[in-house]
């Protein structure tokens, strides 16, 4: 019986030690995500990243059909560096999102 007892408590506290070292930190899986995303992400000033950006901190993509209007309202100056900072900072150094910005970018 003291085995049992034993082993159901030691795998208690094993579950419970993981559960913790996984909150821990208090963040949720979505919030470790976007943390990462954020470490890859290209450096965008306000007026640009809301061309393709609804949420900028959460990097939420606008509708790719808003992209144009968006892109249209930026300064010729802003449209250029956003096209040199995506040919400069490397593909392998960008979020999903951020590669698809740059592809369409590059193309218009």
């Amino acid at each position: 019986m003291f085995t049992k007892f034993t082993t159901l408590a030691a795998a208690a506290t094993l579950i419970g030690f993981s559960a913790f070292a996984q909150t821990s930190s208090g963040e949720t899986a979505s919030d470790t995500t976007n943390a990462g995303d954020q470490a890859q992400m290209m450096q965008m000033d306000e007026a640009t990243g809301n061309v393709f950006y609804s949420d900028m901190k959460a990097r939420t993509l606008r509708p790719e059909a808003e992209w144009s209007k968006n892109w249209a309202g930026l300064s010729d100056e802003q449209r250029a560096k956003m096209k040199s900072d995506c040919s400069t900072n490397g593909a392998t150094a960008r979020s999903e999102g951020d590669t698809r910005v740059c592809e369409w970018a590059g193309n218009n």
